[in-house]
């Protein structure tokens, strides 16, 4: 084989923007955008992707365009990453600090526009002004969190309502004829609630029923047989489900002491977790709470909301384990999801697989259940299948062969700008070798060692091009690569919770989208999966399968 030169292509730019709360403008992202293009185009860089949440926190890290702007760091699929500030990337003082130093230990650049950080000036001043520039928004958001909480504490003790939309009621805002607003009509000064009396009165049905002994899932049930339009039918989700009444849903109404007339504020709060980044509710201390009672608002008897909780605590389990959580302990929990409804498929007993909308409340028409070992059997014996064929894999080294050979045409078609590549390689492994020798705060010696080594293997690969031999060894691991998965995923139906869990990783790399399970008429139910090769090595898709459970 005729050996090709390679070269690295121009930079390729990804952009991230981000704005916080609905209040916001949309058109801040924009904004932010044409900023960083701007800076783009100064420097000629080709901006390959781009980045962006809408009305989601800098305090929260579990934004889904900046999750998948992480995940393209780490293939590799841009050199430079372009923002309008810091703290579009995190108000977390830790987090931001955590992805700066995994991006550039990717060798990725990162430039903040308006604060003018830039991740190739010299160490010791971008860590000083980094750490500075992260404080300050970390504390910005402290004061934005305080001052917020502060007004909203204010209005509580003025007796307005300061909470979201609570099933059973209206907001109604109150005006000002004395005050305008910044279009000249009447300032709203505070929210109030009054009932609503459609919702009132299944609220009603739903205390009554289950003083009569009439469980959370009874009534659930009830209420979706007979249409009842639930609490979260109006909600803009985007995840979790919005139509049907659960039996949680129930529970949660039932414990509701707003019922009676007693309005309280600053009850809980929400703290997050350090290590996890979940937030979790916590309990203020009743020093803190805002209370006053508004008979107005009352639409159950204290008599009744008294019985309701008395039975509510006769039947409350004592069983830690229904309370504490817990880790997924099976190879498919997770990754099965209802076509119905779009539910997850969770363990209805200690056999079956069950639509959790249809379990905990007839949300769903999908009453179709399935051995757990059945449901393995069919569906990872189909991906046993896929990735011990032959005829499979084969077709897998044909396409990357494809693959291959057109990355070799694109880098013989630059090769004119090898020589100014080569130069900007050399520079960067200069100033990696000087952050070797003098140390680097940001960096330890394995970590520029590594960087090292890896930039030194890509300047060889430039300056001898990417020879024939190359392209065999990447081809050589697509075999070995299914074979390493197959070897997982039968280890995780052993039984052993470790294995279960790496299995259950292997698996959602195979199967991006999860499994869809499809009830038919007949009262089968129909696995619908699709593998993605690019899993075990970059290589064209595969359309999958569905199989009959």
């Amino acid at each position: 084989m005729v050996a090709v030169r390679s070269v690295i292509s121009a930079p390729k730019v990804a952009l991230y923007a981000r704005y916080s709360s609905d209040q916001q403008r949309a058109a801040s992202i924009e904004d932010q955008f044409r900023n960083c293009r701007r800076k783009a185009d100064a420097e000629n860089w080709c901006i390959a992707e781009t980045y962006a949440d809408e009305a989601m926190s800098g305090a929260d890290s579990n934004r889904p365009q900046y999750q998948a702007m992480l995940a393209a760091a780490n293939r590799r699929e841009f050199d430079v990453l372009l923002i309008d500030d810091l703290s579009r990337l995190s108000r977390d003082q830790v987090e931001s600090e955590r992805v700066i130093r995994r991006l550039e230990f990717l060798g990725i650049r990162i430039v903040a526009v308006t604060d003018g950080y830039d991740s190739e000036t010299k160490s010791a001043t971008r860590k000083i002004q980094r750490g500075v520039k992260n404080l300050i928004n970390e504390m910005r958001l402290d004061e934005l969190r305080e001052q917020v909480h502060r007004g909203l504490t204010g209005q509580a003790m003025k007796n307005y309502w300061c909470g979201g939309r609570p099933y059973g009621y209206r907001l109604k805002p109150i005006l000002d004829p004395t005050q305008k607003d910044a279009y000249g009509e009447s300032a709203r000064i505070g929210t109030v609630l009054e009932i609503d009396s459609d919702q009132a009165a299944v609220i009603s049905e739903i205390f009554e029923s289950y003083a009569r002994g009439i469980s959370y899932f009874s009534i659930a049930r009830s209420l979706n047989e007979r249409g009842v339009a639930s609490p979260g039918s109006t909600w803009k989700r985007k995840v979790r489900r919005c139509r049907g009444w659960v039996a949680s849903a129930v529970r949660v109404i039932l414990r509701n002491p707003l019922y009676t007339g007693l309005v309280r504020w600053n009850v809980s709060q929400f703290v997050r977790d350090p290590d996890t980044g979940k937030h979790k509710r916590c309990r203020r201390s009743e020093k803190e709470w805002v209370r006053h009672r508004d008979e107005s608002l009352r639409i159950v008897s204290d008599d009744l909301f008294e019985r309701v909780r008395e039975g509510m605590e006769r039947h409350a389990s004592n069983d830690k384990r229904l309370k504490s959580g817990g880790k997924s302990k099976f190879l498919l929990s997770g990754l099965l999801y209802c076509a119905t409804c779009g539910a997850n498929y969770v363990m209805g007993d200690g056999y079956k697989y069950a639509c959790s909308s249809y379990l905990h409340g007839r949300a769903c028409s999908n009453a179709v259940r399935v051995r757990r070992d059945k449901a393995e059997a069919v569906i990872l014996g189909g991906i046993h299948e896929q990735l011990r064929d032959p005829d499979r894999v084969t077709l897998m080294v044909a396409e990357m062969q494809k693959h291959l050979t057109q990355l070799l045409r694109e880098h013989a078609a630059r090769s004119h700008e090898a020589p100014q590549e080569l130069k900007e390689l050399e520079a960067r492994l200069d100033r990696l070798r000087r952050r070797l020798k003098d140390g680097d705060p940001d960096m330890t010696t394995d970590e520029l060692q590594a960087a090292i080594e890896r930039a030194e293997a890509k300047h060889r690969q430039l300056q001898r091009g990417l020879q024939g031999g190359d392209v065999g060894r990447v081809l050589e691991a697509v075999p070995r690569a299914a074979e390493l998965c197959d070897e997982r995923i039968t280890l995780g139906l052993s039984g052993d919770a470790k294995a279960s869990e790496e299995a259950r990783l292997v698996l959602r790399e195979l199967i991006p989208d999860r499994i869809r399970l499809s009830p038919k008429p007949d009262g089968s139910l129909w696995a619908h999966s699709a593998i993605h090769p690019a899993a075990l090595l970059l290589a064209a898709g595969y359309r999958g399968r569905g199989d009959r459970i």
